[in-house]
């Protein structure tokens, strides 16, 4: 077994300027530059996230790539539409008019809503 201090996962963006911008102002994460370039978000619970710049190598995740937990996901949502980021879309998923998919059986998964930050990194909003 391999034995670690810590671990963390990491994504890569076009733009860290633009992404510091995105996670720190518009979502109000706390980001902050690292040593090495990028991005360290603070999340919950003493996690980090690492965010490193490829400029234009950098191809958007085809998943989401991180998920956050929020209590009211119509509050968020509405704070999100004021700072003009609007919900994705999706064909296949059952989205109303705010492009949320809302649960009303939480076997079936939950009340969840998409974003992109600015390089197109796909970014899970969903309900406690």
């Amino acid at each position: 077994m391999v034995t670690t201090l810590r671990s963390f996962s990491g994504f890569s963006v076009d733009d860290a300027d633009a992404a510091l911008r995105f996670y720190r102002d518009t979502l109000g994460l706390p980001a902050r530059e690292n040593a090495m370039g990028g991005l360290d978000i603070d999340l919950t619970e003493g996690s980090t996230v690492f965010v490193y710049p490829k400029g234009e190598a950098h191809v958007p995740a085809s998943y989401t790539m991180l998920n956050l937990v929020v209590p009211d996901i119509d509050e968020a949502v509405t704070q999100l539409d004021a700072a003009g980021v609007s919900l994705i879309r999706y064909p296949d998923f059952e989205q109303d008019e705010r492009g949320v998919a809302r649960s009303t059986d939480p076997n079936k998964g939950p009340t969840i809503g998409w974003i992109a930050d600015p390089a197109g990194n796909v970014i899970a909003l969903i309900q406690e």
